[in-house]
């Protein structure tokens, strides 16, 4: 018999609302808790944990309360420059009545930048270029680090506390290295009126730069690493959200749908989501753990053209460690025995590891006393699997 709920609740691919967040209340509470207390946070944490649904709850929840949040991904920006003009656009805008005061605060407090600023009057929204040839000329990171005091300034000037939320923040350190550290913590630990939260994935730069007494941002603030969620909380939010539209789920189909998207927030949704479709497609009846292994099957395949294009961007060296990641579980891939297996020097495996993992594709992970990679995304082992099995 056919479901009447024709809305598949597992969602994925956006930010969640705050009320879709599964067990992150500690989490969100500490980020809002940070920004009204004027504080300073690190949230670290790997991709598809969260992060940016748990900061856009934030600012949800912030709506109301008279703080000027200000979001912002530093990846989407092509330079510190660029994120500096969005910043100041931004808080000029919300920080200031009317346009025209945003316009004449921006030349004011920002003169020596030489602001060029154009309001678009259709969508009420100011943007800001640096230089008065339209390019700037002055050195991107002394623009962040000015543009920070001139939001604060605003800030004091508004009577109203301002939050910045820098995502992705490892870009900026990446962009400006130890010189970036010094020159952000030097000027965002004398700000009274802006409160920051700084949030990032890649979790072995962020721990390392703020855990060590010899880096700038050694103690400036509390520090926050997103773990997986508690299997009992997705059990829960699984079952609810199949038994709610008139399906079954087996416990073993949950257990599998969680070792397959290994922990994963975002794979356990986006698999969920399959899931569901299946069933949907089927008429009802029970999701169970063979149900969960066709779904997989109909999402890596739906998925194909992206792992497809990831795998052909590789070199062969990078194929070959990804597959010893895949298949040794990430672990003790530098030793004899495995370097042996794959034909890989250590020396070459270590520098290809590394570059996976600066693209993204693969992360470190360190438990007591070892280091092992994991996949970014657990669902391209099982894609690669299929594909290399089909073609053969």
């Amino acid at each position: 018999m056919a479901t009447s709920v024709r809305h598949n609740p597992f969602e994925f691919g956006g930010e969640l609302k705050a009320a879709s967040l599964i067990d992150r209340e500690q989490e969100l509470d500490l980020v809002i808790r940070t920004i009204e207390n004027g504080g300073k946070l690190f949230l670290i944490g790997p991709r598809r944990y969260g992060k940016t649904s748990i900061l856009a709850a934030a600012e949800e929840k912030l709506a109301d309360s008279g703080v000027v949040v200000l979001r912002y991904d530093a990846e989407v920006y092509e330079s510190l420059g660029r994120l500096a003009e969005a910043l100041l656009a931004g808080a000029a805008k919300r920080l200031t009545p009317t346009l025209e005061k945003a316009g004449e605060a921006i030349k004011r407090l920002g003169s020596k930048l030489k602001p060029q600023v154009d309001y678009d009057l259709a969508d009420q929204s100011v943007s800001i270029t640096f230089g008065a040839s339209g390019k700037s000329t002055a050195p991107t990171l002394p623009l962040l680090t000015d543009v920070l005091n001139i939001i604060d300034r605003m800030a004091a000037a508004a009577q109203r506390r301002a939050a910045i939320i820098l995502d992705e923040f490892q870009q900026i350190i990446e962009e400006g290295g130890a010189t970036a550290e010094r020159q952000i913590r030097g000027t965002v630990q004398r700000h009274h009126h802006t409160a920051y939260v700084f949030a990032g994935s890649k979790t072995r730069l962020l721990a390392d730069m703020t855990n060590d007494p010899a880096r700038a941002f050694w103690k400036l603030g509390s520090r926050l690493f997103l773990g997986p969620i508690p299997r009992e909380a997705w059990r829960e939010f699984l079952d609810r959200g199949f038994t709610g539209s008139a399906f079954k789920i087996q416990g073993t189909a949950t257990e599998r749908l969680l070792d397959l998207a290994e922990d994963v927030p975002f794979n356990i949704q986006q698999l969920a989501n399959s899931c569901w479709e299946l069933l949907r497609a089927c008429g009802g009846g029970t999701l169970t753990p063979d149900r969960v292994d066709e779904a997989l099957v109909a999402l890596v395949t739906r998925e194909n053209p992206s792992y497809t294009q990831l795998w052909n961007s590789l070199t062969k060296q990078q194929k070959i460690a990804l597959k010893a990641v895949i298949e040794q579980s990430g672990a003790n891939l530098r030793s004899a025995t495995v370097l042996s297996r794959y034909g890989l020097a250590s020396s070459t495996m270590h520098r290809t590891l590394k570059a996976l993992d600066a693209r993204g594709v693969v992360r470190e992970e360190e438990a007591i006393g070892t280091i092992r990679y994991r996949l970014e995304d657990p669902f391209f082992a099982p894609w690669l699997r299929l594909v290399q099995r089909t073609s053969t």
